[in-house]
């Protein structure tokens, strides 16, 4: 879509705090440790490996990767629901960890952060074990130490003191072979974690992106609305939803083709996502809707963003093969500002009830909550 760049960059938006009080909505929700504080820690590990050992399936990769969503506190419905099976029946089986992992983490990026979750599991033991068994020679060389200068105290001639240098030497061959064997499997796994590690990173982002619009796709959405929630119940700053759907999309479809209308959706993904700030976060929210969270933004401020966007998108254009470029393409837009307590669900719904004003006033346009 050709959008005109702006003619200058916008004013910073204004902060407030929260609304709270009697108008919000619930308590509190769980505000577990964020993910950031343990992704890619050995805390996490630490904490992961004893919930896995609990239960039937054990180490198997689904468990690992159920149990590690779990830890890092990102996917509240999964947490919620092991939680309360967990209460009820305290030990999962094998088709019970399956069943929830194919229910709330199988997809592509997912399958792939299992296989990378299981070969760091896999090198863990196997350096471990060469630790162990490392340890165990360390011992028995130190036992050797000890009979070697009992040996040398008690020689009774230079043929016995030879004999004793003679059998030290080859136990100090030994032990320098194996500890350069160690040297080597340590530095061999260092590099096998640093591959693991780039391999779970990209297959978290490739989980969280939606292949049409290059943006978030609903699951990235959920986990960044979910932390910011979080965050702003501790922090007390303001945070905003905007929820965006394309006017007459089916039409679009019908007139122009389906390739026509995914080129749509990519033009307004990128819009979304060029015209706003680095901070804030653009989705695709399923199907011709999309959400930008605006980190940091009062909903004055949110309407202003998103009223630049719809304004924008309004004036271009999106190329049609060898054909005239097509116009006229709209937005509508529904803003709701964080209240301190609230689920993610209820702010998504008063966002949701903006945007239905927008349509049923016109189309494109933006509607504030309330």
């Amino acid at each position: 879509m050709a959008t005109p760049a702006p003619t200058r960059t916008p004013p910073a938006r204004p902060t407030a705090p929260l609304a709270s009080g009697a108008g919000a909505p619930g308590a509190a929700i769980a505000t577990p440790q964020p993910a950031a504080a343990l992704d890619g820690s050995a805390e996490l590990l630490r904490r992961t490996l004893p919930l896995m050992s609990r239960h039937a399936a054990g180490y198997a990769p689904d468990s690992y990767a159920l149990w590690y969503e779990y830890v890092r506190g990102s996917n509240p419905a999964l947490r919620a629901e092991l939680d309360q099976l967990v209460n009820a029946c305290e030990r999962l089986s094998h088709a019970l960890t399956f069943e929830l992992h194919q229910k709330h983490l199988s997809d592509r990026g997912e399958e792939l952060v299992r296989k990378a979750g299981a070969g760091l599991l896999e090198l863990m033991h196997t350096m471990r074990t060469s630790v162990e068994v490392a340890n165990s020679e360390a011992t028995e060389f130190d036992a050797q130490l000890t009979a070697f200068g009992e040996g040398i105290s008690t020689a009774e001639s230079p043929e016995d003191m030879r004999q004793h240098v003679d059998t030290m030497r080859s136990d100090v061959d030994r032990m320098n072979r194996s500890m350069s064997g160690l040297t080597s499997r340590l530095e061999t796994s260092h590099k096998e974690v640093s591959r693991l590690q780039s391999e779970l990173k990209r297959a978290r982002e490739e989980a969280s992106l939606d292949p049409l619009s290059g943006i978030l796709n609903r699951r990235g959405f959920d986990l960044e609305l979910g932390r910011l929630c979080r965050a702003a119940s501790e922090q007390g700053i303001a945070f905003s939803l905007v929820m965006v759907d394309i006017d007459f999309f089916k039409k679009i479809n019908d007139t122009y083709g389906h390739p026509f209308g995914d080129q749509v959706i990519r033009a307004v993904g990128q819009a979304l996502s060029q015209l706003t700030q680095r901070k804030d976060i653009a989705a695709r929210y399923g199907g011709e809707e999309f959400a930008l969270l605006l980190p940091e933004t009062p909903a004055a401020g949110a309407r202003d963003v998103a009223d630049r966007v719809r304004a924008a998108i309004a004036r271009g254009t999106i190329k049609r093969g060898g054909n005239d470029p097509v116009g006229n393409i709209t937005i509508s837009a529904g803003v709701a500002q964080y209240v301190r307590g609230e689920d993610p669900q209820s702010l998504i719904a008063r966002a949701d009830r903006a945007l239905y004003a927008s349509k049923q006033g016109g189309r494109n346009r933006v509607t504030l909550d309330g």
